[in-house]
């Protein structure tokens, strides 16, 4: 009837209204999603291949654009696992997306990690030192504070590591000792950490390098007023000092030899 063709177009017109009300526009994007272990025993460590998850998600812009990397994350149960290779799928579900957000992709879809057993290893630590001393000094000793540190990794890293270098240590110029704080440089081994603190202090010892040479001296006479000759009339001789000290006495005529002629006619 005509009555109910009205309602039906009334209706009709009121759930467009509805959804234009309501509607809000659709967007993808990507997002960067870490993967976090969670409950692995403490003898054990997650190495090798760990990604970090591409997803591409759906849902209103608004949402999207308050959405961050940081919210996100992969949740891995490891409770149960146990030295040797490890495959793991990606499930979308186990990825808490906000209420009218979906997951559309995630790459990559699976991955494997190794799991192996977390042991500790005590090495010396070496001071790495960056340029050289100032002309004429050398570094005569190094030393680390504590000179020993413990670390903590896997079995097949920790086995191919016998020392640990600290961060570049700059002693260009230096012309005196100085000590200094400085961090253990770990960042090539992502899963080796230093039991403890962190920090060692290192001394290094500069002095004047010492050095010998041969000098060709005049040799002059004093204590008399009569002429005189000296055979031979030059000397050589051997000093030995710090390096810039023998060359400023080279310059400058620093060392003199006197024959005394008091009481000589």
């Amino acid at each position: 009837s005509y009555k109910s063709v009205l309602l039906i177009l009334a209706t009709l017109v009121l759930l467009l209204i509805v959804g234009l009300l309501f509607y809000e526009e659709q967007e993808e994007v990507t997002l960067a999603i870490p993967v976090r272990f969670e409950h692995i025993a403490h003898d054990l460590i997650a190495v090798r291949n760990i990604p970090v998850l591409e997803a591409r998600l759906k849902g209103p812009s608004k949402v999207l654009k308050t959405l961050k990397d940081s919210q996100l994350s992969y949740k891995i149960d490891l409770s149960t696992a146990k030295p040797g290779p490890l495959f793991i799928k990606i499930s979308f579900e186990m990825i808490k997306v906000p209420w009218r957000v979906s997951v559309l992709e995630i790459d990559p879809a699976s991955f494997r990690i190794t799991i192996e057993k977390r042991v500790e290893k005590i090495v010396p630590i070496v001071a790495d030192l960056n340029k050289d001393p100032a002309p004429g000094y050398i570094i005569s000793r190094v030393a680390a504070a504590p000179s020993m540190v413990r670390l903590t990794g896997p079995m097949s890293v920790l086995d191919k590591i016998s020392a640990v270098r600290t961060t570049p240590v700059d002693v260009g110029g230096l012309t005196e000792t100085i000590k200094k704080k400085v961090a253990l440089n770990l960042n090539h081994n992502p899963h080796v950490q230093a039991i403890g603190d962190s920090l060692v202090e290192v001394e290094i010892v500069v002095k004047e390098k010492i050095v010998e040479k041969r000098l060709d001296v005049a040799i002059q006479a004093t204590g008399s007023n009569y002429r005189y000759v000296i055979t031979p009339d030059r000397i050589e001789i051997l000093i030995r000092g710090p390096l810039n000290t023998l060359k400023n006495l080279a310059q400058d005529n620093g060392i003199q030899v006197y024959v005394d002629l008091k009481g000589q006619a």
